[in-house]
Order: structure tokens, then sequence, then C-alpha cells
């Protein structure tokens, strides 16, 4: 009810600014795509299949836009509609409708203020930001669609301060929103994930499940967030400083293993999926030398705590006397346990005209005092890059994104070709591929590869 009051807040705030004048603009905008992605054949695949169709995606986004004859008052929406008949939104008939965006804002030379749906960028890097904390991820499809693709709108207020190159901005975000992670029978669930619901579904009648357990809504509960930034000669730089909910759930365990409860039917063993609060401080640097520009950014991250591994042998069980036996083999496990952390990234880029562009950067992330026994591992090195080449009076594109972990061996690339039929209409074909350990970042997708097509039209 309460997160209901806060929007409605919004809502109405949003509706006092569409009440402003707007004549001298008012612009409806949006596009109309389609991709189409078949699974790769893998090995793990039966002998029938050819072809495994996993995603005909249509999507018809619409964008608002509206301003006062001064433009100082300003309202903008983002709303979309997603079909896919292959189930990949099986929880809304194969139709899901989002407001990815919609906010009202006043804009002075100054002072400007913005309230609403809000999804924020932050960071100077290219599309690993560790300063970039604000705003959860849509994940149902992890990586495999882009990071402005990925982000969920949150619902915030922010007042930005400036003067000639430098800008201070402060955000408020009332209502906490996690990631959107895939289903259980998704073939994009993470193996952590995975551990957790073998947990519970090893044990569906002792198991007090408690999903998604936020944050009250709360002054005291708030994410705040402030960032400076400005530019000196060539040297754009940001700095900033983050207080609030992480959007990766942490499960919260507890065992009562005692006969009598259990007999009287009391559940045993209860797992509580809760989001922890931390403190974040960082920044980044940006420059450009001809046709190279160089780029740093990095965070440090207070203590958060990580899930500890579960010994897999203790959820094979077949009968209701060994799932009591193996849940008071349960007791006394460090289901939880603490350590800081840091995120660092650092690269360059090139161009050649129009023609070619490259981009490549060190993404290094490290748990500091490593516990031994967490489902996540301690380093995260990854080369990531990105070459582009451009013919025939730039409407002929391809090129090759991709990533490489030099601590684990896995990786990841989507090479591709597109052409822009006209300025509007845009087609590409392409592919994304996955190899490494089954328990690393990749490799866990390993048989997951596919193709696709994509064909997008603006309006």
């Amino acid at each position: 009810m309460r997160r209901t009051v806060w929007i409605a807040l919004f809502g109405s705030l949003l509706l006092l600014g569409a009440a402003a004048p707007v004549r001298a603009e008012f612009n409806v905008s949006g596009s109309v795509s389609n991709q189409a992605r078949v699974r790769l054949l893998q090995e793990s695949m039966p002998e029938d299949y050819d072809w495994d169709v996993t995603m005909l995606l249509t999507t018809a986004d619409f964008i608002l836009r509206a301003a006062d004859e001064n433009r100082m008052g300003r309202l903008y929406a983002d709303l979309d509609f997603r079909h896919d008949p292959t189930g990949i939104f099986a929880d809304t008939n194969d139709l899901e409708w989002r407001l990815r965006e919609a906010y009202g804002g006043f804009y002075s030379e100054y002072v400007s203020f913005e309230v609403g749906k809000i999804i924020y960028v932050w960071g100077l890097a290219d599309e690993y930001n560790p300063t970039d904390l604000l705003n959860p991820d849509d994940l149902r499809w992890m990586f495999t669609f882009d990071k402005a693709q990925r982000k969920i709108g949150v619902y915030s207020a922010n007042v930005t301060l400036s003067y000639g190159n430098f800008n201070w901005q402060t955000v408020v975000v009332p209502a906490f929103e996690p990631n959107r992670f895939p289903a259980s029978d998704s073939q994009w669930q993470p193996w952590q994930l995975a551990l957790i619901d073998d947990l519970i579904g090893a044990f569906p009648d002792y198991v007090d499940y408690q999903a998604d357990q936020r944050p009250d809504l709360r002054v005291g509960n708030a994410n705040l967030a402030t960032r400076f930034r400005g530019t000196v000669g060539p040297v754009d730089f940001t700095a900033m400083y983050f207080d609030g909910y992480d959007t990766m759930p942490i499960y919260d365990i507890a065992i009562n293993a005692d006969a009598t409860a259990f007999l009287a039917g009391q559940k045993p063993l209860r797992v509580a999926e809760k989001y922890q609060r931390y403190q974040a401080a960082g920044g980044g640097a940006a420059v450009t030398a001809g046709s190279f520009g160089f780029r740093t950014e990095g965070a440090y991250y207070t203590p958060k705590r990580y899930n500890t591994a579960i010994d897999e042998s203790l959820l094979q069980v077949d009968n209701v006397l060994q799932g009591y036996q193996a849940i008071q083999g349960l007791v006394g496990n460090k289901w939880l346990t603490e350590a800081p952390s840091f995120s660092v990234v650092g690269g360059f880029d090139w161009r050649s005209g129009t023609m070619i562009y490259l981009n490549l950067q060190y993404v290094h992330q490290q748990i500091l005092d490593y516990p031994d026994d967490i489902i996540y591992q301690q380093y995260e090195g990854m080369v990531t890059g990105k070459l582009q080449t451009h013919w025939l009076n730039d409407d002929l594109e391809a090129g090759c994104d991709g990533a490489y972990n030099v601590y684990h061996n896995d990786w990841y690339a989507k090479p591709y070709v597109a052409y822009n039929f006209t300025v509007d209409f845009r087609g590409e074909v392409g592919a994304r591929l996955f190899g490494g350990d089954p328990e690393t970042l990749f490799g866990e997708f390993d048989d997951n590869d596919f193709g696709y097509t994509y064909f997008r039209y603006a309006f």
C-alpha cells in the first residue's frame, strides 16, 4: 500500500508537469522491432533437435516529449509493449508492457530538478561501470541484451546544481527495486540461484520460503547518491558516493531441527530472500587525444554479505525421514559471510574516421579478505573488446563484441553484420557465443549459443 502511495505521489507530480503549457514542443516518436533467436545445436540436445527457437520478440516502443515554450518545464515518458509466443513472458501470457521512464522536470542554467521513474547513466567507461549503482537490471536473459536495454527505471527525485563545466547531482530513491532474474526453469538461470532453488526443491514440505523481502518503504530506507562531474581542459572527471541497497539478493537461512516443533507442523527450514545495505565511493576520468580516447573508472564497496557454499550431497533425499535427517545435517552451517570488494576498469577507444571503431578495456573485480567458502569467485578479470567497421557510405556495418576472463578462461563473443536499408529501417544478423567452465561467468551458458536476426523501424 505504501508503495502505491509513493507511485501515486510521483504520478500526481507528473500530471502537474503535464498541465504546464506545452505550446512550444510536443513530440511523439518510437520504434517497432523484432528479434528472433535460434539456439545453435548442442551436444546436450536430443538427436531430433535440429532447431530450438528461444525468442520471437516483437517490441513497440513509444516516447513522449513535451516542454513549455522556454523549455524550462519538460516531460518525458517511454512506454513499450513486448510480445513473444515462445513463452518468455509466461507469467503475463506472452505479452508484457513496461513503463521504462516517466518523469517531469524543471531546468534552468544553474538548477534543475526531476521527479518520476528515471534511468540514470553514471560512469565514463564503456558498458561496465563500477559507479553506476542506482538502477537495477532486467537479467532474465542475463547480458544478451545491451546494458541500456537491461536497465530498469526507479521512482526517484534528483537535483542538479550547475556552474560552467561543473555540476553536482544528488538523487533520492525512496522505493527500492531489485534486479529481475530468470525463472527457475529458464536456460539463463545462474548456477548460484539454481543452487538455492535446489535447496528449496529438495525439501518442499519443510521449507518456509520468504521471497522478495525488500526493505520497507520509509524515509530511513531510501537509497541516496551524489555525484560531482566536471571538465578541466581535455579531461572529464567524476566522483560519486552511494548509500543504499544492493540489487542482488542474499538468502538468510535458519534451521530449527527440533523434532517436537517439526511434529507440531512447524517447518524446520526457513529461507528468506533479503537485500542488504552498503556504501560505495568511486570516480573516473576520461581524456581524448586525437583519434584516441582513454577512460578509467573504479569504486570501493563496504563489506557485503555473501552466501556460502551448500553441500549438495545433503540435497539428495527420497523420503520424509531422510529429509529430516538431512536438515539436521545442515545445523551449524555458516550460511553468510562478509567481505569488502572493489571494481576498476580502464581502457581506450580509437576511431579511423567513420570507417573503423575499436574499444579495448580491462575490468577487474575482487572480493577482499576473501572467505574460501562463498559461492562467488574472488577474482574476475575480463578483457573486453568491441570492433566496428562501416562500408557503403556507412550503410553496411560489421563487427564483434566480446570478453575473455583471464582468471577462469571463460569467454563471450557477439559477431554481427547490420545494414541500414533507410535512415529509419535497420536489419541485423549475428550470433552470441559462450565458452568456459560451467561454474564461471560465461561458461555456465555454454549450451545457450544462439544465432539471431533483428529488424527495427523508427518513426
